[in-house]
């Protein structure tokens, strides 16, 4: 029973003073989470929220008239992309193209010229044709006598005719697609079995002499206009068994062997890395005469020559890697304070007019950034000829105090080679931002909700403290009180402040009080309750009063508190019976 009764005492306590407390600072708390904290002076304000909804963030999204205020903005190689503004859509250009090269003109002396090989220096001879080597109607023709009893020098001559290649762009910005070469010679050799004849490897006459034999190579160079690099042979014969015993001693037409068309490419594609607009083509005749017949072998060309001369190769508009083209305008930034985003979106169209069909730009596309951030991506090769819708949530890149950049660009991931022009286009651009405001100072002065915080604290440490002083104190009663607080000294040497007067006195003093009351409310007669005899009464109240006054000696208090311990302990035992039963 007495258990149930302290329950629900305590029960009424929280629901009277700490239940509105607590209600206060749960109350406080959610103001606290509207109105934000002011971090640099960590003061608490009250807060209202005003809502701003669908803003639209950027200007012009239709790109009406001249698109103002979008600015295009490109990256990369600036020969590779054009952008314009007009018809109500913002448009990228991937400048494309496609041209062919042929030489094929017939060999003369006003494009090709005569050059020594700085390698042979000496260019060939023969005293029966003084007029060669030179450009005739048969093409780049030489003839050449060696006569070791002459001059012996004369066994490794050269002619070379070169030609300057002029292109009507830059090729830097090319890359060369297709590529075909086709070069005839032909050839015309003195054959004899003992003097004047081109000795090969069975001639009878040299079979013991024989370590090369005799031998001219045709062949084609390409190089830059300044020679940076050594110039690269594309096309080769070597005359082999020309000039061999018991036969006719001639080549006639013949086609000379090319290297394979991705190689002939690679080396043009290199060449004009220098100089993109030219280059150059070389057309060789070397001539080796061995001695095999010392002091009377004499070797006799009759004519070497190049017939014809056909290069051709196909190229595109080289588009560089990491080019990029884009659209973009700048925004006004949020920077009012207690300002947060809520929500936004950015939705547009696009378009290709050409579908990309080239598997080498898989990892081109269009992409929309926000402030340098990129949102989304879109592969090219996903776009078709009819506008597309996108839309995405761009709220966690809206950030405050930045001025909120929107750009939309055609990214180019990879480099390849395009034939013509293809063009992107956007419109209906829409950057919607959603944000609330929050409110500061609903009650103008910013210490009101600070001190109602600081008086809900107090008032629940208060309400804490008096509960604990309750259950250990203050529900027993007042002599029950004092026995508690003078029990709590016998432990100390000092003697207690409390005066404890002795039973008997005390219950004469109580009876004195209440006749003394209750003789108030009585009419008594002359021979009525006689009053105690006026001297006893004053000795009684002198005593009464004395003992009051008197403060009980240390040494005696203890002496006597030790004598009645049990008298003591009995004594709060039955007040604390009788405080539950008033209680109750």
């Amino acid at each position: 029973m007495i258990k149930k009764m302290k329950i629900r005492k305590t029960l009424i306590l929280m629901i009277f003073v700490l239940i509105p407390l607590f209600s206060a600072m749960i109350f406080a708390n959610s103001f606290i989470n509207n109105a934000k904290i002011d971090i640099k002076t960590e003061q608490l304000k009250t807060s209202g929220v005003e809502h701003f909804s669908n803003n639209l963030w950027i200007e012009n999204p239709t790109f009406d008239d001249l698109g103002e205020p979008w600015n295009l903005r490109i990256e990369g190689d600036t020969r590779d992309v054009i952008g314009d503004i007009g018809h109500g859509n913002a448009n990228y250009t991937i400048i494309g193209d496609s041209r062919i090269k042929q030489i094929d003109e017939p060999l003369n002396n006003t494009l090709w010229v005569l050059y020594n090989n700085p390698d042979l220096p000496i260019l060939p001879s023969n005293p029966a044709f003084p007029l060669l080597p030179n450009i005739t109607e048969n093409g780049c023709e030489v003839s050449h006598r060696w006569d070791e009893n002459i001059n012996q020098t004369h066994n490794r001559p050269s002619a070379q005719w070169k030609r300057t290649i002029e292109m009507p762009v830059d090729m830097r910005d090319y890359i060369i697609t297709e590529a075909s070469l086709e070069v005839i010679f032909n050839a015309t050799v003195t054959v004899s079995p003992t003097v004047g004849g081109i000795e090969r490897r069975i001639d009878e006459a040299v079979s013991d002499k024989f370590s090369t034999g005799d031998y001219a190579e045709f062949y084609v160079l390409v190089s830059d206009v300044d020679e940076t690099f050594p110039a690269v042979r594309i096309a080769y014969n070597h005359t082999g068994d020309l000039g061999l015993d018991g036969t006719s001693g001639t080549y006639p037409d013949t086609p000379m062997d090319i290297v394979p068309e991705n190689v002939l490419k690679s080396i043009l594609n290199s060449v004009l890395e220098t100089d993109g607009f030219n280059f150059t083509i070389t057309l060789g005749i070397d001539i080796y005469c061995e001695d095999n017949l010392p002091a009377v072998d004499i070797d006799i060309w009759d004519s070497l020559i190049i017939r014809s001369f056909n290069l051709t190769f196909s190229y595109e508009k080289k588009i560089n890697q990491f080019t990029s083209i884009g659209w973009e305008q700048e925004g006004n930034a949020l920077t009012e304070d207690n300002i947060q985003v809520t929500d936004a979106k950015l939705n547009f169209t696009y378009k290709i007019d050409t579908l990309w069909s080239l598997t080498s730009t898989s990892n081109s596309e269009i992409r929309a950034l926000i402030n340098n951030n990129s949102v989304s991506e879109i592969n090219l090769l996903l776009a078709n000829n009819s506008f597309q819708y996108a839309e995405y949530d761009v709220t966690s890149f809206i950030l405050k105090d930045l001025n909120i950049t929107l750009s939309i660009q055609v990214y180019l991931a990879d480099q390849f080679g395009l034939d013509q022009n293809i063009t992107i286009s956007i419109d209906d651009v829409y950057l919607i931002i959603s944000y609330i405001k929050v409110t500061i100072d609903i009650f103008s002065e910013p210490w009101v909700f600070t001190a109602l915080l600081v008086l809900a604290s107090v008032l629940t440490a208060g309400a804490g403290g008096y509960l604990v002083a309750y259950q250990r104190i203050l529900r027993y009663p007042r002599p029950v009180r004092k026995v508690m607080k003078y029990r709590r000294t016998l432990n100390k040497s000092k003697a207690p402040e409390v005066a404890i007067m002795p039973q008997d006195v005390a219950f004469k003093k109580a009876y004195n009080q209440e006749l003394t009351e209750s003789s108030k409310f009585l009419k008594l007669r002359p021979g009525g309750i006689k009053e105690p005899i006026s001297k006893e009464k004053d000795a009684l109240e002198k005593t009464t009063d004395k003992v009051m006054e008197k403060q009980i000696d240390s040494e005696e208090l203890i002496s006597k508190s030790l004598e009645k311990k049990e008298e003591l302990d009995e004594l709060v035992k039955d007040s604390t019976r009788e405080a539950l039963k008033t209680d109750k």
